[in-house]
Parts: structure tokens; sequence; C-alpha cells
């Protein structure tokens, strides 16, 4: 069994048909085992939240409303919360972060929603899904686990 966090972007491919990285989206998740965990952090919620509500094209406005939806009131969709034990992983990572690539703090606190996001997945021992670069620079300086289903 493993289990995948699926990131904001992955989430966006997947519920937009015309996404150049939809159907590869679509055909890994089929490749998954049945015992396989698919899920998201509540961070990439508040994220999709926002972007649905920032739309101003009213049909992918309509798409996500109702994808975003419909994962809310599912009972076998995976959503994970900020915890203590993520608190400790976003701490160490963002330090790391900062001090593997010289990064300020000013523009480090850019990418605390990501930082968020990874730090649940490893608190969960997931494997983190994004096409997000950020990720895979934390890969190389930290244990997450992460993996681009678009390359």
């Amino acid at each position: 069994m493993t289990t995948y966090i699926l990131d904001t972007d992955i989430i966006s491919y997947l519920w937009d048909a015309k996404s150049p990285y939809h159907q590869k989206i679509v055909d890994k998740l089929n490749t998954l085992n049945d015992d396989d965990i698919v899920g998201l952090s509540i961070v990439s919620i508040y994220e999709l939240t926002y972007g649905v509500n920032s739309f101003k094209d009213e049909n992918l406005k309509s798409t996500f409303q109702n994808a975003l939806s419909m994962i809310k009131k599912d009972k076998d969709i995976f959503i994970y919360s900020l915890d203590v034990d993520s608190a400790d992983f976003f701490s160490k990572i963002k330090c790391l972060y900062k001090s593997n690539t010289g990064i300020d703090s000013k523009n480090a606190k850019k990418n605390d929603l990501d930082f968020m996001i990874a730090s649940v997945s490893m608190s969960q021992k997931a494997i983190l899904v994004s096409n997000d670069k950020l990720f895979e620079t934390l890969s190389n300086h930290t244990n997450l686990k992460y993996e681009n289903w678009v390359n």
C-alpha cells in the first residue's frame, strides 16, 4: 500500500479535461494498486476554493465548483489536516530550504503553502505528486518523497 498526496496543480489538471496533462494524470491513477491511497492536503482545499472564486471563465468555474463540492462530500477521499507532526516537518524543511538555496526569509515566505503541503505529505509518509519544481528541490534537500506524473 502506498499513499499519494496530490498537489493542487495535479488536482487542477485532473479536473480540467482541456489541460495538456489531464490524460497523463488519469492514466497514472489507473495504474495504481487497489490498496493505494490517494488524497490531498487541506491546504489544497483552501487553494482550490480560492481558485474557484477567482475564475472569470464561468464554465471553468462551474466545473471546478462541482468537483470541489464532490471532494468535500465524498467520504472516500482522504483530506489530510495540518497537525503537530506536520508543523515540525514544516519548520525543518523551510529552514533546510533556506540554508541550501540561500533564499531570504521574505522570498521563502512566498512558498509557505507549498511547505505546508510538503510537511503534511512527510508527516503521512506519503508521496507528494506535483508538477511544481519547488518540491523537486525540497526532495533533493530533505526526505520528502516526490513524483511528477506529467513528465
